[in-house]
Order: structure tokens, then C-alpha cells, then sequence
């Protein structure tokens, strides 16, 4: 009878495990490998945002499977919610919730990219600056960058000297890259060459000097991600204990969660509880967060 009772809870946890598993595939090893935008995902309103958002984590699964994740994991955890709590309210909290995981998977790849990209910054200004002192334009500058930067700012650089080599313009070129690729450095980067290239000014000079800034900014934003690394820690397991209490009082005494949730004030109670819950984990990220 116990196996029986924690079958369901199994379900829920094996549902949210195949959905991220689904969503954090092996990321690609070289080359432009990334599957194309899946047609009918991008036929959706925001199909196209999720495309490029997929495609910017560096995740190898196309957002078409992306979506199938989602659905089938949702679909799982309100079958083994039902069976849990036998309510059809947690139909919806169920959906809502595989929702809110696949989110934060694509989130948080995107995170782990540009803190990548973020990285590559400093060798790419020093690079560009190097080039440029050497006599070199800034077009040959950027397509020599690109051959050396590693992915995946290197993928998006190879990509803007192939526009360029194409006939468009550098200003237009650089103008798409940090639309593209949403990091602050880069953007900031992009910002002061288009300003040198229309007032003058020594161009390497100041590519050197940014190549310094950024790489300052980034050990000051490593310091603080291990300074704050405790509070997330903290703020995983605090969300951790409530499901996992869940879990042992539906094992020891099988069916307490559903009459629990039968009753107007329990299921109140638990409404309550779980809100509670999302606004302190909403609150421990805020403030551990690190902002550029």
C-alpha cells in the first residue's frame, strides 16, 4: 500500500525530470550544429521569440520538441496529482506549474550562455584592439576575432564576418549582433565603436581599455556569485523541504493529502502555504541576484 501512495508523487517528480531532461539537451560540440526553428512552433504568437530564445541557450533540441516536453510533462503531473490529491483544480496547478519549470530550464540556459559570452568579452576587445593597432580594419579585425574566439560568441561573430563578406554594412552588422546576442558588455562594446567610428578617436586605444573594464566587471560579478551562492543554495533547499514533507506524510498515512484537500480550510491552508512558498523562493533570487 505504501509503493501504492508514492507512486504518484514518483510520477509528478519523474514528469519534471523528463521535461528538463528533455529541454537540457547535450549542447552541440562545434560547429553550427543547432537544429532550424521547427515550422509549426514558429507559426504560434511568440513561437518566433521562443525560437531564437532556444537557439541563444544553445540548447539542441528544436522548439517544436521543446513544446512536446512541455505538454507531455503537464500532462503527466496532473495524472499523478489527480491521483494524489483527486481534486480537478490540480489539473491546472499542475499545467501551471510544468509551465513555469520549462521556463526556468530555457531561462536558465540562457543564463549559463551569456555568462559564457560574458566571459569571451574581455579576449575579444583585446583582440580587436591588437588588431586595429596593427594596421588592420575593423572588418578584417572582427573576421580575425571570430576565427580565434571559441563558442558560443565565436558562432555569432563568424556569423556577422560572414554578413559582412556578404556586401553588409560593419554598423548595420554589429547593430544586428547585439540585438542578437543580449549581453551588456558586448552591447556596450558595440556602443563605443559605432561612437569612435563617427567622432574618431584611437579606436584601439579604447578597445584595449574596454577589454580591461569588462574584465574587471567580470571577476567583481564572480566574486558576488560565490559570495550569494549560500542564499540560492538556501532558497532550493527551502523550496525542496515542503515536497519532500509532502511526500513522507502521504507515505506514512496514505490518502492525508486528498482529505486534506477535500476540506474547505485545508485546502485553503495548503493554497496558502504553496503561495507563501513561490513569493520567498521569488524573493531569496531577487536578492541574491547578480545585475550587470
Amino acid at each position: 500500500m505504501t509503493v501504492l501512495a508514492l507512486l504518484p508523487a514518483l510520477l509528478v517528480g519523474a514528469s519534471v525530470v523528463a521535461c528538463i531532461a528533455g529541454a537540457r539537451s547535450f549542447r552541440a560540440s562545434s560547429g553550427p550544429s543547432r537544429p532550424a526553428p521547427d515550422a509549426m512552433t514558429r507559426r504560434l504568437p511568440r513561437g518566433a521569440t521562443l525560437a531564437t530564445r532556444i537557439d541563444r541557450a544553445g540548447l539542441s533540441i528544436g522548439p517544436d520538441m521543446f513544446v512536446a516536453c512541455a505538454i507531455g510533462g503537464g500532462m503527466v503531473a496532473a495524472v499523478a496529482l489527480g491521483m494524489v490529491v483527486r481534486r480537478p483544480e490540480v489539473v491546472l496547478v499542475a499545467v501551471v506549474a510544468t509551465v513555469a519549470a520549462s521556463r526556468m530550464v530555457l531561462a536558465a540556459a540562457d543564463r549559463r550562455h551569456l555568462r559564457r559570452v560574458g566571459d569571451a568579452m574581455p579576449g575579444v576587445a583585446q583582440m580587436l584592439g591588437g588588431a586595429v593597432a596593427a594596421g588592420l580594419s575593423l572588418r578584417q579585425a572582427i573576421v580575425r576575432a571570430a576565427r580565434d574566439t571559441p563558442d558560443p560568441l565565436g558562432a555569432d561573430l563568424r556569423r556577422a564576418a560572414g554578413e559582412m563578406e556578404l556586401g553588409a554594412r560593419v554598423d548595420d552588422t554589429l547593430a544586428a549582433l547585439a540585438a542578437r546576442v543580449p549581453d551588456p558588455d558586448l552591447g556596450l562594446l558595440v556602443t563605443m565603436i559605432m561612437v569612435q567610428r563617427r567622432t574618431g578617436g584611437d579606436l584601439a586605444r579604447a578597445l584595449r581599455e574596454m577589454a580591461v573594464r569588462i574584465e574587471e566587471r567580470g571577476r567583481l560579478a564572480r566574486e558576488i556569485r560565490g559570495a550569494t551562492a549560500q542564499a540560492r543554495a538556501t532558497a532550493w533547499m527551502v523550496a525542496a523541504l515542503p515536497i519532500l514533507g509532502a511526500v513522507l506524510a502521504e507515505a506514512a498515512s496514505p490518502g492525508l493529502l486528498a482529505r486534506t484537500a477535500a476540506h474547505p480550510g485545508g485546502l485553503t491552508v495548503l493554497v496558502v502555504a504553496v503561495l507563501l512558498q513561490v513569493a520567498g523562493i521569488v524573493m531569496i533570487r531577487h536578492i541574491a541576484a547578480v545585475r550587470s
